[in-house]
């Protein structure tokens, strides 16, 4: 039987219909394979991409060449207008606001191969990738010119990638988006309201609960969310409280990026399928919301797609039960 679930803290609802999953072709795709093609995010081709911010290579060996591990550039074909000091608004119809989309973009290019999937980066790799999230995050607060950064992968043609080559991005933006802004309201009004932080007890649930775990240890925990949007959606939280990515110490980030290509090879062999996008929610650069709010990565596996009921009711349709979900990939060792 098909359930209705209400994700507690943000309200989002979710149809849970398993037997959906029985429908002929539900996973037709295929698992990454890197083709022969000309790469600008390969090695050797340093001068296909815009200046090099920030790298891991050698001491000594010159930027913008060979010899990297990681490097991150900025994004030559932007969302956001990175000119200007500040955005302008543009009142001349306060009933269509808009304004100038102010910000800055990066791209986290995790190895110099040219390889498809996370999973196949070497562990160093994998833990550069997530050191140079933290070292670019703190060098975008530095600048003072952005408020809030999102870290994003975008892994498939259905994850949204233009390129196969395994890359990340970080995107600042002037102000906080609203979405960011309504989960950290609504996180400090649970605060305020229960007297502790709903992230803390929702770790207690789920261990207590223990069939959406995944993964556990002193340091993290990894589970598929009660209301699981889309199947074998993956949270991975810290269980120390923590609201801002950059505090996480560099043996914790080392753990994190071992776990994050873990539960990615599980999402593979479960679901023999890789388009996917994670991303690492974090707090805005001008808020300590240490007290109320975790940082937290987020996998979304994209399995299944929107479509007519999703976009007129806002309303979304998993055909796998997180339950099921968190046994596929505790199952896909």
């Amino acid at each position: 039987m098909s359930e209705i679930r209400r994700e507690p803290l943000l309200g989002y609802e979710v149809v849970i219909a398993a037997r959906r999953a029985e429908r002929p072709h539900q996973w037709d795709h295929a698992l990454p394979t890197a083709k022969p093609l000309d790469c600008p995010f390969c090695e050797g081709a340093e001068v296909s991409t815009t200046p090099e911010l920030w790298a891991a290579r050698p001491e000594g060996s010159p930027p913008n060449g060979p010899g990297w591990k990681v490097r991150v550039v900025a994004n030559r074909f932007p969302a956001f207008d990175m000119s200007g000091e500040v955005s302008e608004t543009h009142p001349d119809d306060p009933f269509f606001p808009s304004q100038t989309a102010h910000g800055w973009q990066d791209v986290v290019i995790e190895t110099p191969e040219h390889l498809a999937s996370f999973t196949e980066l070497p562990a160093e790799n994998a833990r550069l990738t997530f050191v140079a999230y933290q070292t670019r995050l703190s060098a975008l607060k530095e600048a003072g010119r952005c408020n809030y950064a999102q870290i994003f992968k975008n892994v498939g043609a259905a994850g949204g990638a233009s390129l196969e080559h395994s890359h990340s991005q970080i995107m600042a933006t002037e102000r906080t988006p609203l979405h960011v802004q309504k989960e950290l309201d609504a996180s400090r009004d649970y605060f305020h309201h229960y007297g502790r932080s709903y992230w803390a007890e929702l770790i207690e649930r789920e261990l207590a609960a223990a069939e959406r775990i995944v993964y556990a240890d002193d340091d993290f925990v990894a589970f598929c969310p009660f209301a699981s949007r889309v199947p074998l959606e993956t949270w991975i939280l810290p269980r120390q409280a923590s609201s801002d990515f950059c505090g996480v110490d560099l043996t914790r980030l080392e753990q994190l990026a071992q776990l994050t290509q873990r539960c990615l090879a599980q999402i593979e062999k479960a679901l023999e399928f890789s388009a996917y996008n994670y991303l690492i929610h974090t707090s805005p650069f001008d808020i300590n919301a240490q007290a109320y709010y975790h940082w937290r990565l987020v996998i979304l596996p994209r399995a299944t797609t929107q479509a007519g009921f999703e976009w007129g009711t806002g309303m979304f349709v998993n055909p796998v039960p997180p339950e099921r979900a968190a046994e596929l990939m505790r199952l896909a060792k």
